[in-house]
């Protein structure tokens, strides 16, 4: 009997309980790495273009000058004020700095706006004429204010990530749905109950959705203000190669600034979906979906 059990065991199932296998296709490859193909081809598409229309390097280097620089970039030595390493340190902090601090007071006051109507109409107000200032124009106020250090970058980063959150998280906590809210004070649930267990999960997905949009300004605010006035930072030293003509390694440190972009924005997709995985499909905005 254990020997007919034993033969039974080694005996692989029938092929027709196996997962089908997708058949290889052409058309699916190039499906799933579109991204990247189409990246391949542009490049090539401009280094052949460049090259053959003999346009100078000043004006648009080829992209393998433009690699060039971002491999010398990384060169040591590594503390050196011409390398990228103290750099991207540099943006780095202050847009983490302003993502987080932003998205904390516009995720606040967009809840104090909802909840409350006498801060929505005594501070809304102020908020909207705020947003519509050029941060640009505030730029070299907060440099002579705050000086030429973090402060005045992480300053104009939380203005630019706090509007999105606050304008997101109001959105999310005026659509929820009545009949959730009507559940919770029938049951003679607290306001802060209500606000914790249904309104604010209910936001999450309007929240995510500003805090993806955070990701990005907090990198164009701190490169805005390295720009009018920084000691070190991407946009120092964007600033520091157009003035001497190296528009491959200007270019080059773009590079660096749109990979860090894509990489916080893609952080916070992936911190949606851990916590998010009950939202609808049609909340969220992926490149797959």
């Amino acid at each position: 009997m254990s020997t007919d059990v034993k033969a039974s065991a080694d005996t692989p199932p029938p092929a027709d309980t196996l997962p089908a296998r997708a058949p290889f296709s052409i058309a699916g490859l190039i499906d799933r790495h579109l991204g990247v193909l189409s990246f391949i081809i542009l490049m090539l598409a401009l280094e052949f273009g460049l090259r053959y229309f003999r346009v100078p390097d000043y004006v648009l280097p080829p992209p393998s000058q433009i690699f060039t620089a971002l491999v010398r970039g990384f060169a040591p030595p590594f503390l050196s004020p011409s390398q990228y390493y103290v750099n991207i340190a540099t943006t780095l902090t202050e847009a983490l700095l302003s993502f987080v601090l932003g998205s904390a007071f516009g995720i606040f006051a967009g809840a104090m706006v909802v909840e409350f109507k006498g801060v929505r109409r005594l501070a809304l107000p102020y908020v909207i004429g705020l947003q519509s200032v050029p941060k640009v124009a505030l730029a070299p106020l907060f440099v002579v204010w705050f000086g030429f250090g973090i402060e005045s970058k992480v300053l104009l980063g939380v203005l630019l990530t706090f509007f999105p959150l606050l304008i997101n998280t109001a959105a999310g906590l005026s659509s929820v749905e009545r009949d959730r809210i009507e559940l919770m004070a029938s049951l003679k649930a607290k306001r802060w109950t209500t606000f914790r267990m249904v309104k604010f999960p209910s936001a999450l997905p309007y929240v995510f959705a500003g805090l993806e949009m955070a990701a990005v300004y907090s990198i164009l605010g701190a490169v805005v203000g390295e720009f009018v006035g920084g000691n070190s930072g991407l946009g120092v030293l964007i600033l520091s190669r157009n003035a001497a003509l190296d528009i491959a390694g200007s270019l080059a440190a773009l590079v660096i600034l749109a990979v860090m972009g894509i990489a916080l924005q893609r952080a916070v997709a992936f911190a949606r979906g851990r916590l998010l995985f009950w939202a609808p499909v049609h909340d969220r905005l992926d490149a797959d979906s």
